[in-house]
């Protein structure tokens, strides 16, 4: 069979395009999930490079299931590339059960799979499933005599994963943490339910009960938001109680149906439901959680928040109020993953449990630290920026781009000195840094001798978000803008017009600021069918008469200043070149 040029397009495809998996499964093509290109990838290699989902995956797999255990010119498995692109996890699971000997296997640079999970960082149940397909692979070393736990401390890898790899014990996540909690206060507070609806009314089996919630609130007490109790008004058994009672009394109200469900307008039931549990998490005082229900998706992120957060004031409270400063922080992700605004939201945590004594918040980048003037010059303007976020937080956004690089001449390169001078103050705590970027380039300037890596302890990894995060994302932008979604505008349907519309390197490119390309466009042909200038705009109009008499028959009564955005609008908005 060719090796390359005559099947190419299976092999693209294999990327990331649903179109794979008709191709795939077809019988007058699915011969071509056994050709290699020029570097003997099969088109499972090219998934697994690409991190295509599990559906593409399975289906080439189904043509092929011998694709699991061949290798390419390097001696890499699919598995290999699973485990340097740090998954999907459901793709390394199946290539696992299929080929479990892949994770024993080498390449032609003596690298297990392991090696590449540990040397990219990849999360911790990425490294897990390898080491335990495989345990042996944590001290096999490579042709440059490394074994993946040499490369996980070298690299940075978090602590769980060296503790793997040495064979250690695994301590508990915050998201575990968190979640353990969470039980232990459900079984609570069915035992609490219980005792009420058998009326014994016993003091001593409240008085159980209620020790049980003073439990939680002595080991994790956010954990008692998600039941509508708030913690700093429930120290005692007493106000404890009263707690208990105000939280039932909100649930009646929720029963008897008062509360605005039309806030949830535009989304399925599901979303709707989601939208409730979050905001059951949200207690009204609490600026931290008002801010990170806002946050659409990131569940992890979130969770991580509120353990530094839970971390932190421990920490306060068993010191007597003080407290040493935390190590800077890393923010990892794509463009567009929402890395900003959490950026943002930890300065605030931050403040609040008084690790910064002010609320200073700076975001910078090269522009903002560089005089291509001189070296000194640079100097001066770093330190002037410093000086001005003193005592609060400054981002460095993509500060990878201040080290030297080849395609700057090296006389108007002075970015090292504006990281020299950053990494002056690092010791200090003052300002506190958060890096952003990209994992694999933050990874260089963390790596580089300038200093940073052992003062940046924290690292917060952002995952990409699905098309259903992002039409919430753009939903909620429209609402900031004052449009309604019309008849048919539905988070499913947002979610399936982008799924079909654009391929995944395309939005993984883009990420959340897809929402702000469609909200755009939808503005565009909002513009273009209501045929007003910028001056008439201001003008009070009803939107019934922007629709056809259909559409119009379908809509809702609405105040003259509502803008209802059509299905139609949505979709010329992406042909139209969103």
């Amino acid at each position: 069979m060719a090796s390359s040029g005559e099947y190419v397009e299976l092999h693209e495809l294999a990327k990331g395009w649903k179109a794979a998996i008709g191709r795939a499964m077809d019988p007058a093509t699915k011969h071509e999930a056994q050709i290699r290109n020029d570097r003997g990838n099969l088109p499972l290699h090219s998934a697994t490079s690409f991190r295509a989902p599990i559906d593409v995956a399975e289906a080439l797999l189904q043509a092929y299931p011998e694709a699991a255990s061949i290798t390419n010119n390097y001696g890499n498995l699919p598995l290999h590339f699973t485990a340097w692109k740090k998954g999907p996890l459901e793709v390394e699971r199946l290539l696992l059960k299929i080929y479990p000997e892949g994770a024993a296997q080498k390449n032609n640079h003596g690298n297990l799979p392991l090696h590449y999970a540990a040397h990219y960082n990849a999360p911790l149940e990425v490294v897990e499933a390898l080491y335990n397909a495989y345990p042996q692979g944590a001290t096999q070393k490579n042709n440059d005599n490394n074994t993946p736990l040499d490369l996980a401390i070298a690299d940075g890898a978090s602590p769980n994963v060296v503790s793997l790899l040495q064979g250690k014990k695994v301590p508990p996540t915050e998201d575990e943490a968190l979640e353990k909690a969470k039980r232990r206060y459900e079984a609570a507070e069915r035992e609490l339910a219980r005792h009420m609806s058998e009326s014994t009314g016993t003091t001593e089996e409240m008085e159980e009960v209620l020790a049980l919630l003073l439990d939680i609130y002595e080991a994790h007490p956010h954990a008692l938001y998600s039941a509508g109790i708030n913690p700093e008004n429930a120290g005692t058994m007493d106000s404890m109680m009263e707690e208990v009672r105000k939280a039932a009394a909100a649930d009646n109200s929720h029963a008897n149906g008062i509360g605005g469900i039309e806030d949830y307008a535009g989304r399925n039931e599901n979303e709707e439901e989601a939208q409730l549990i979050e905001d059951a998490l949200c207690p009204p005082d609490d600026t931290v959680e008002i801010a990170l229900s806002k946050l659409v998706g990131l569940e992890a992120v979130k969770n991580q928040i509120r353990g530094m957060r839970r971390t932190m004031e421990l920490v306060k409270t068993e010191q007597n109020g003080k407290l040493a400063h935390p190590s800077h922080i890393v923010l990892e992700g794509n463009p567009g993953v929402g890395k900003t605004s959490v950026a943002t939201i930890l300065a605030d945590v931050l403040y609040e449990i008084g690790v910064t004594k002010t609320l200073n918040f700076m975001s910078v980048g090269r522009d903002e630290l560089i005089d291509r003037k001189s070296e000194s010059r640079t100097i001066a303007k770093t330190r002037k920026v410093l000086e001005r976020a003193k005592g609060g937080v400054l981002v460095l956004n993509e500060g990878y781009t201040l080290l030297p690089s080849t395609a700057r001449p090296r006389s108007r390169d002075h970015g090292g000195a504006a990281l020299r001078e950053i990494a002056r103050t690092l010791p200090s705590g003052n300002p506190l840094i958060i890096l952003t970027g990209s994992s694999l380039e933050l990874q260089r300037i963390l790596s580089s001798e300038i200093g940073f890596k052992s003062h940046f302890l924290t690292r917060i990894e952002f995952s990409d978000p699905t098309p259903s995060q992002v039409a919430r994302i753009f939903i909620g932008k429209m609402s900031e803008k004052g449009l309604v979604p019309g008849d048919g505008v539905t988070v499913d349907y947002l979610a399936e017009l982008i799924s079909t519309n654009t391929d995944e390197d395309w939005r993984l490119e883009r990420n959340g600021r897809i929402a702000d390309l469609l909200l755009n466009g939808v503005r565009a042909e909002l513009r273009k069918r209501m045929h007003f200038s910028d001056d008439s705009s201001k003008v009070s109009f009803s939107p019934i008469k922007m629709m056809s008499p259909t559409a119009a028959s379908r809509m809702p009564a609405a105040t003259p200043d509502e803008i209802f955005v059509t299905v139609e609008d949505v979709q010329n908005a992406i042909v139209n070149g969103m």
